[in-house]
């Protein structure tokens, strides 16, 4: 059964990585694998950071 309680943690302390972080993260990462998770997780809050961009008109 999955902890649903460690995914929403994740999630949240997910949602607050930048740029920065992810250049570091993925200098860090321990595989390929780990790699792809990085970029998988900052495409998705880069994409939420788009689209309330756009819904609020600050672009």
């Amino acid at each position: 059964m999955v902890d649903k309680e460690a995914i929403h943690e994740l999630y949240e302390r997910c949602k607050d990585i930048n740029f920065d972080d992810t250049c570091d993260l993925l200098e860090n990462a321990k595989s390929k694998e780990e790699k792809d998770f990085v970029r998988t997780v900052s495409n998705f809050i880069l994409q939420q950071k788009q689209k309330q961009a756009i819904a609020e008109k600050r672009f």
